[in-house]
């Protein structure tokens, strides 16, 4: 890769990367300043079993709880034993790990964030163990409202196969401490949702992502500017020698992108999939294929669209230009982004083609938990069948009427069917039922009574919690049921 002066002096930072953050083995053991604290963890979901075991192997003293009965008792039955928070004695609690899903903020504060405020007991993320380990990998964290899970796999895949061993971990469904790095890991590429970046105290990232920002998790944070800054949470603790990656697509991003500088001290590469960046790098979109301009290094290269099928849909070109920048900041040549992105397979329940059937094609998009999600996907479909519902969030379906002219019909089931159909009435014609399994299948009988091609797309703009565990749980039920009524 050709070397030139620019005014980021990004090229001359980027040669440290090799230098600073080499292949030699990781970690052995926690940084010594924290061998001797005392932890208190309190929730044992997945991340929460991981850091007791983790902390438990160090030899380092830890407490935990879980306001969960049940939860409790399988703890027990692998030998976690669990303490009572009327038995803790907070005065000798250093640090307080909350479960991801336990709100800090008032009213709805846990008892163990009430007394943390009384004993002056810290409140860290889990994300913070990163930075308790000795380590010598880079540091790669990605968040984002929507795209963070494709764009972190897509990364650690290229690293991959690019002779730069990479792992994946954190709000992905691995948390950090569950890692064995039984291989000489070059970079951990870290996706972080805002519910693990509002509590970050100490881990900072070598190059950190936001890909965009919108309306989710409002009833956590409160406000968007409570969620604007707990993504922003990402480059507090960046270095000079750090970067920065911002979309400026998004409102949002770019507002934190203009006062970037006034911020924060790592050094701001700005990216688009929609304008060309001179000082940036940026996208331009044809009908057959995508153009990368490197704005930096006053050069570009070509990807036919042919290549990038699981990559499929505009909306993927965001996640696609942030993920060559990171590539970019590695060192990791045109070709083997080229190559590589190419056999990148996708993630299952996002925008996913599950079916044909004749001339019915079915989409199963679960992960669309939030109404901008389900925004991209029906604006990459025509003649809609849509299937939505759940548990409605902060703010609904409101917005959504300008995506609705390829909507042919609306099928709504869960919590939200009375206030979504409340909503949706006046612009199509929609059914009402119980559940996800009624749903599909009348769409599924109306779909095959038509002449016409049919898209029956399950995108809910809705969490799954009030009929299932997670999207992911949510999806694969969908595809049982799609399964069932094909064969």
């Amino acid at each position: 890769m050709v070397r030139v002066n620019n005014c980021y002096q990004i090229l001359d930072y980027f040669c440290c990367f090799g230098l600073t953050w080499s292949s030699k083995p990781e970690v052995k053991m926690i940084k010594k300043k924290f061998q001797k604290k005392t932890f208190l963890i309190i929730g044992l979901g997945t991340s929460g079993i991981s850091i007791y075991k983790f902390l438990e192997k160090q030899k380092i003293k830890v407490l935990c709880w879980d306001d969960n009965e049940e939860v409790r008792r399988k703890a027990n039955i692998i030998r976690i034993l669990t303490t009572e928070i009327k038995k803790i004695d907070f005065s000798r609690i250093d640090f307080i790990v909350l479960s991801p899903g336990i709100s800090s903020h008032v009213p709805n504060e846990h008892e163990a964030v009430k007394k943390s405020k009384k004993f002056n007991c810290e409140i860290i993320s889990d994300l913070d163990f990163i930075n308790f380990y000795k380590s010598n990998y880079t540091k790669i964290g990605i968040t984002g409202t929507n795209g963070k899970s494709t764009t972190t796999s897509c990364v650690t895949h290229i690293c991959n196969n690019s002779n730069k061993n990479s792992v994946a971990c954190g709000n992905i469904g691995k948390p950090f401490t569950s890692l064995k790095f039984e291989k000489k890991i070059k970079n951990l590429v870290v996706e972080a949702s805002s519910f693990q970046l509002e509590r970050l105290k100490y881990t900072s990232f070598n190059i950190s992502v936001l890909l965009n920002i919108s309306k989710d998790h409002l009833e956590r944070h409160k406000s968007m500017k409570n969620y604007i800054n707990a993504k922003s949470q990402i480059f507090k603790n960046q270095k000079k020698t750090d970067f920065a990656i911002i979309s400026i697509d998004n409102p949002h991003t770019r507002k934190i992108a203009d006062n970037f500088n006034k911020n924060f001290k790592s050094n701001l590469i700005k990216v688009s999939s929609k304008k060309i960046l001179i000082n940036g790098l940026s996208i331009t979109n044809t009908d057959k294929n995508i153009m990368i301009n490197n704005g930096i290094e006053n050069q570009s290269f070509i990807i036919k669209k042919s290549n990038l099928k699981s990559l499929d849909g505009n909306h993927n070109l965001e996640n696609i230009i942030a993920t060559y920048a990171v590539c970019y900041l590695l060192n990791i040549s045109n070709d083997n982004f080229l190559k590589h992105i190419a056999s990148f397979k996708g993630l299952a329940h996002r925008f996913e083609r599950i079916a044909k059937l004749d001339k019915i094609l079915i989409f199963n998009d679960s992960k669309a938990t939030n109404l901008e999600s389900t925004k991209v996907a029906l604006s990459n479909l025509k003649n809609i069948f849509w299937i939505l519902g759940g548990r409605a969030k902060t703010g609904g379906i409101t917005g959504i009427e300008k995506y609705l002219k390829q909507v042919k019909m609306g099928f709504i089931f869960g919590e939200a069917k009375d206030i979504f159909s409340r909503q949706l009435k006046k612009h199509i014609k929609l059914e009402k039922f119980q559940d996800l399994k009624l749903a599909f299948e009348r769409a599924l009988t109306i779909a095959k009574k038509r002449d016409e091609e049919i898209n029956i797309l399950f995108s809910p703009a809705c969490s799954s919690f009030d009929q299932f565990k997670n999207f992911e749980e949510r999806g694969d039920y969908f595809k049982l049921i799609v399964k069932n009524n094909l064969r």
